[in-house]
């Protein structure tokens, strides 16, 4: 009996000493092979198989920023039912766009976005899918894909993001209500010079019926459309900015064999306080414009002063004259003050007057609009 109690006590204490530790060998997988198959056991060195850590920098998982916007419109205006212009659709409560926006960083050195448009009566499209590249030798960036080319000061700004209703007429009766959209190269850098002044240069070689698309029409060509912004901007009266410059375009023509569009450029913003902002913008556009007889060169202008009040408030009043783009003759001009209340930063309500003035034998028209519209994620900000 002695013997028994001695060996269970004996057996329970070797239950109770602690094991002494072993290493064990992981192996990788049959279908891995490299070094790490002849690392001995109980080494601590790192496998340097197939099966590499993930670049520092680098996301391991596609968690793209993602952004929506949409532009909501009513509009009045006095045009009888016998105008030719006259549209009733136009002035019923309607979505005018739609947009869904991807965007994300592919690693420190490039950047990916896809945009989706949805405009108002139309089938959704691919508006923007580029890789832009930005820290090239020589302190340059490329963009390459589809992409809003810089041209002027609205062309890379979406409609709901405009500081008024509508692009005005002085440049969308040329480059359309919506801006250039080109599928191409784009470069940029900035230009020596012994002055140090911040000039830039912006280069693009897009499709050649990127001036024919932007109105509607398509024509096939095998030419390229060239366009070039130089720009310049500088500070100044510690509380002031200023930016101007010229966007040329060349490439086939909507109307005719080819056009040259020239478009210079100017804003002027003054900060008194934070609450109160002036901002000054002035764009002309000179087209030459092949196969309009006689007037080949027409002419835009607009003016656009707005004033930011009580930091959310902005009041504007738009200048708007432009030569007829698609007819040898006629000019309109436009009138249009608005109010603009930014409810939040992706968020905002406007409410504008317009007068245009008649051609020809059209009877003037005038038009009150309220528009609404937001932004939801991070991306695509109003401001």
């Amino acid at each position: 009996m002695l013997k028994t109690k001695a060996l269970i006590a004996a057996f329970a204490g070797c239950l109770a000493c602690p094991r002494p530790a072993r290493a064990v060998a992981q192996n990788p997988a049959p279908w891995i092979s490299g070094p790490a198959d002849a690392a001995p056991a109980g080494a601590n060195a790192r496998p340097t198989g197939v099966i590499v850590p993930a670049i520092p920098g680098v996301p391991q998982m596609f968690l793209p920023d993602i952004g929506i916007a949409g532009d909501f419109a009513y509009e009045r205006n006095t045009l009888p039912k016998t105008d030719p212009r006259y549209d009733a659709s136009a002035q019923q409560p309607r979505i005018r766009d739609g947009q869904a926006v991807f965007f994300s960083p592919i690693d420190p050195y490039a950047n990916a976005q896809v945009s989706i448009d949805i405009p108002e009566g139309g089938q959704a499209n691919i508006e923007e899918a580029w890789l832009f590249f930005n820290k090239l030798p020589g302190n340059t960036s490329l963009r390459v894909g589809r992409f809003l080319p810089q041209f002027g000061l609205l062309d890379r700004l979406d409609t709901f993001q405009l500081p008024m209703l509508n692009r005005p007429s002085a440049i969308g009766d040329y480059i359309g209500g919506d801006g250039l959209n080109g599928t191409g190269v784009e470069y940029n850098f900035y230009v020596p010079n012994p002055w140090g002044l911040n000039l830039k240069m912006n280069l693009n070689a897009i499709r050649g019926d990127t001036l024919d698309s932007a109105l509607g029409a398509r024509t096939e060509s095998l030419d390229l459309t060239y366009l070039a912004t130089v720009d310049y901007s500088q500070d100044f009266y510690r509380s002031g900015s200023l930016e101007s410059g010229v966007s040329v375009a060349q490439g086939p023509s909507p109307v005719g064999r080819s056009e040259t569009l020239a478009e210079p450029y100017l804003q002027v913003q003054y900060a008194p306080t934070q609450r109160r902002i002036w901002t000054w913008s002035a764009e002309g556009l000179f087209a030459d414009r092949h196969g309009l007889g006689p007037e080949d060169d027409k002419q835009g202008f607009y003016t656009f002063l707005d004033y930011n009040f009580a930091l959310r408030y902005h009041a504007g009043f738009l200048v708007d004259m432009a030569d007829q783009a698609q007819a040898p003759y006629g000019k309109q001009l436009g009138l249009a003050p608005n109010v603009t209340w930014e409810i939040s930063d992706n968020t905002r309500l406007r409410l504008q007057y317009t007068h245009t003035t008649p051609l020809a034998n059209e009877r003037p028209n005038e038009t009150v609009s309220l528009q609404a519209t937001f932004s939801l994620g991070n991306l695509k900000q109003l401001e």
